[in-house]
């Protein structure tokens, strides 16, 4: 009986040192009391009596593409658009949400922040009017947003340039207001349901998305809860319904797929318009003639135009080629004001921390795992080193630069790179090249319209941030299909709803 007891005591052991030997990487779990481990990584499974790998594919896959699809509200097309243009555009756009939903977050937060101006804007103006004139002006934010995506069209009056009078073009809230206010316009006869009445969104496909982000959701945090395996495409499922509920609540009062919009009729031409206003309306314009009035470039729209015009020499060409445009651009952002622009980079960082919570995740070999914490690692880093990189060159070199240098040109500069390299002193001509060079790439418009400068202390370290944030948001896309190949056996695992139910 003893020397039966002192086997198995001996054979107990012996399993406990061979398991605690391959515990040593950290994705074992512990020895249990009989000895026995986790069962091994699963290959490709079916599902007949739990989830299969084609389960996840199809909740994490269907997810995204609702995240990027059914939350998009596209400005009014041109009115020459065909319905596979707008159909094609539309794959573009839910391309950028599908590859970035950050960047599609941003540009409905500038949206929402530019209506919600524009109705203070408005509700100002109209407390000055008499009482007898305040009747029927009505300016909401649904007004705010339907003027923002193209929705309201100008037609002026005749000229020798245009006996018809000029090409209709779109005008946004703020030249609105600007024209009813100087007199060129009545205010805009239209109610908020007649633009409801415009709003062509598919609520069946906002129900059905909605209950999908929600199972999703909840079926992650019983996982959680049973410490049953998450995979990687589950994570970034995650990362997406982060960026997409902020879209959605940004545009919860922007019409979706509107295709037509609403004339207004001018009392001066555009020549009257543009005199009045004086030397701020001299400049060309790179939209509509009345650019003058809303137009406002920042950093991040600075850095957009610089990479299209790099993709335009490469032969991809975007946005509306006619000039003024017949529509506005969807991939446009306007401009982040003041602290705003701290609700896109918590948002941002939301996103991007969810890929680190998978620091510690079982992936197929340790290179894979060391490259996902790299991936999800620089992430985090460009967010960080985007904000400094941006508000060195825009903000605090201009300022250290006004305090100690002052406001002055350097004229002489300026002249010797715009002059023939014919003109130029030989000893000269290599300086002159490399000044030319760097002229070109602060500023690669066609029209070198000066608002696109671009400091040299940001555009060129924002290339560099950005070749590393799409390899590594590449890299991830990437591990969350290789890691299929083999997953913890628990992610096959459903979750037991009835744990979570009171026992009596």
């Amino acid at each position: 009986m003893f020397l039966r007891r002192f086997i198995l005591a001996y054979i107990y052991f012996c399993l406990l040192s061979v398991c605690e030997a391959q515990n040593t990487d950290g994705n074992s779990t512990s020895v249990v009391a009989d000895a026995v481990t986790d069962p091994p990584n699963q290959g490709w499974t079916s599902g007949p009596n739990g989830r299969g790998t084609t389960d996840i594919i199809y909740s994490c896959g269907i997810t995204m593409f609702l995240c990027s699809w059914s939350v998009l509200c596209l400005n009014v097309p041109g009115p020459n658009d065909s319905q596979f243009r707008l159909f094609r555009r539309r794959i573009y756009v839910t391309a950028l949400a599908f590859l970035g939903p950050e960047f599609l977050f941003q540009i409905a937060l500038g949206q929402l922040i530019s209506a919600r101006n524009s109705v203070q804007q408005f509700r100002d103006s109209i407390q000055k009017l008499p009482d007898s004139e305040k009747k029927n002006k009505e300016w909401t934010m649904t007004h705010a947003f339907y003027a923002d995506m193209g929705g309201f069209r100008f037609h002026s009056k005749g000229c020798p340039q245009f006996p018809q009078g000029w090409p209709k073009f779109p005008v946004d809230a703020k030249q609105i207001h600007y024209l009813w206010t100087e007199g060129y316009i009545d205010f805009p006869a239209i109610t908020r349901e007649e633009i409801r009445d415009k709003n062509k969104v598919d609520a069946v496909l906002r129900i059905f998305t909605i209950f999908q982000i929600v199972w999703f959701i909840v079926n992650m945090a019983g996982r959680r809860a049973q410490n049953l395996a998450i995979t990687c495409g589950e994570l970034t499922t995650a990362a997406f319904i982060v960026c997409s509920f902020g879209t959605v609540l940004c545009w919860a009062h922007k019409p979706a797929d509107v295709t037509t919009s609403v004339d207004i009729e001018a009392k001066a031409t555009i020549a009257e318009i543009i005199c009045k206003a004086g030397d701020r309306a001299a400049a060309p314009y790179t939209n509509t003639p009345l650019d003058f009035v809303s137009r406002k470039e920042w950093s991040w729209s600075i850095y957009w135009s610089n990479w299209i015009n790099i993709l335009r020499c490469l032969g991809i060409v975007f946005g509306p080629q006619t000039r003024p445009v017949d529509r506005f651009e969807n991939t446009y952002s306007l401009e982040l004001p003041g602290n705003t622009k701290w609700i896109f980079f918590g948002v941002t960082a939301a996103y991007s921390g969810i890929f680190v919570t998978g620091w510690n995740y079982s992936f197929p070999t340790h290179t894979e795992l060391i490259l996902w914490q790299a991936a999800a690692g620089t992430m985090c880093a460009s967010l960080v080193a985007y904000w400094v990189v941006t508000e060195f060159g825009f903000v605090w070199w201009p300022s250290l630069e006004r305090k100690f240098r002052g406001n002055e040109l350097d004229a002489s500069d300026i002249e010797k790179v715009s002059q023939p390299l014919s003109l130029v002193h030989p000893k000269r001509r290599q300086k002159y090249k490399l000044e030319y060079a760097a002229a070109c790439v602060r500023n690669n418009t066609v029209s070198q319209d000066p608002q696109f400068n671009a400091p040299l202390k940001s555009i060129l370290p924002i290339y560099v941030i950005g070749v590393f944030y799409c390899h590594a948001r590449t890299y991830l896309f990437v591990a969350d299909i290789i890691q299929l190949r083999s997953l913890p056996a628990s992610a096959y695992d459903t979750v037991d709803w009835s744990k979570f139910l009171p026992h009596f």
